[in-house]
């Protein structure tokens, strides 16, 4: 097969959903999909994302999940924490009463994802 006829069928490899971002760690790639997430953390309102996702590595393990306005999840290898983070805190915005992120992100073999309650 020759690179034009390739060309092509690259489009089609490409995920859909998904859109790099930076900033992030060497050597890992970080994805986001295009729905907004709503945040509200249990908490303080204005605690951001950022310190939920922290918390979350912080106890260890593969992740886990908190609950506010939405449910935040983090999956995966906690050693891919800090590109996470550094991207969400990229992509986080306070709008009004909530925060407001992709409801998907991937750094690495960690991901992040928020969904209603």
């Amino acid at each position: 097969m020759h690179f034009t006829q390739l060309a092509p069928l690259a489009m089609f490899a490409i995920p859909a959903l998904t859109n790099p971002v930076e900033p992030r760690a060497a050597d890992v790639q970080c994805f986001q999909n295009l729905d907004t997430a709503w945040w509200k953390p249990p908490g303080s309102l204005q605690t951001p994302p950022t310190v939920t996702i922290q918390d979350i590595c912080n106890a260890g393990g593969v992740g886990g999940c908190v609950s506010g306005y939405g449910r935040l999840c983090v999956l995966g290898s906690l050693s891919d924490c800090p590109s996470l983070i550094a991207t969400v805190n990229y992509l986080q915005k306070f709008r009004g009463n909530r925060w407001e992120f992709p409801s998907v992100v991937e750094c690495g073999n960690i991901a992040l994802s928020v969904a209603s309650n």
